[in-house]
């Protein structure tokens, strides 16, 4: 008897607001923000060295993490999902049973710092900027036997109006269950747990998962809070990624 794999998501939001804008005379938006030295764009998803594991070869874990770093491209780099908020070339990488999950969850708003979405008409003055890496392993999952691909990147995106570098850190689990008993629909990757936050972006609009630089004027930040952390802080990919909830 096939076995339906039930996935089972958790996303979280933190978000914290103070942020970086550019030099007044710099053509460089990055500069004098730690993603200056950040690689652009995919050059910024670089892959580890992909071995056996219990269950799959070294080809096929190194297919697993091919297939993870389109689908990281597809979430936070490709126009489709930034400008147009098209979620279909992320969701045809997904398993089927994954893709009816995610795709509901993204269309009320989810998945803010997973799958990206800029604010209609604003748009990026220079590639984004990317920080981090891939690990792997073979876990149990839910009773399933899995690879367990793990994306823990730090994306920084400069926007024109109003200008500003947001940062997003998220960190996030790529399921691929294994085992001859998985029904077709349930085979291949999941978007599995994701946690993340922003950082120097518009607070209204994070609510609604979207990610556009904080104005101005924000009314939806909280004015009595003071960061006990330097700004850089919030570009490191080691940083752990959860931190005190809330838009300030």
């Amino acid at each position: 008897m096939a076995a339906a794999l039930i996935l089972a998501v958790v996303g979280s939001l933190w978000i914290t607001r103070r942020g970086w804008s550019p030099l007044v005379f710099s053509t460089n938006p990055y500069e004098s923000t730690p993603a200056e030295n950040f690689p652009a764009g995919e050059a910024g998803l670089t892959l580890p060295l992909a071995g056996p594991v219990d269950g799959m070869t070294a080809d096929q874990v190194a297919d697993a993490l091919a297939r993870v770093r389109q689908a990281l491209v597809a979430s936070y780099l490709d126009p489709r999902m930034l400008v147009d908020h098209d979620s279909g070339p992320l969701l045809n990488l997904l398993a089927p049973d994954s893709a009816s999950t995610v795709g509901p969850r993204f269309d009320t708003g989810g998945y803010g710092t997973a799958l990206i979405r800029l604010t209609p008409g604003n748009s990026l003055v220079a590639e984004p900027r990317v920080s981090g890496q891939l690990s792997y392993q073979r876990i149990d999952w839910n009773g399933i036997p899995a690879l367990d691909v793990t994306s823990n990147y730090v994306f920084a995106y400069a926007f024109t109006k109003p200008s500003g570098v947001v940062v997003i850190h998220s960190e996030t689990h790529w399921m691929f269950p294994l085992g001859a008993s998985l029904r077709p629909s349930s085979r291949g990757m999941y978007l599995g747990r994701t946690t993340g936050y922003w950082h120097g972006m518009d607070c209204a609009a994070s609510t609604k998962g979207i990610t556009a630089p904080a104005p101005p004027v924000d009314h939806d930040a909280d004015p009595r809070y003071h960061d006990p952390e330097p700004l850089d802080a919030y570009f490191d990919p080691n940083r752990p990624v959860g931190i005190t909830s809330g838009c300030r």
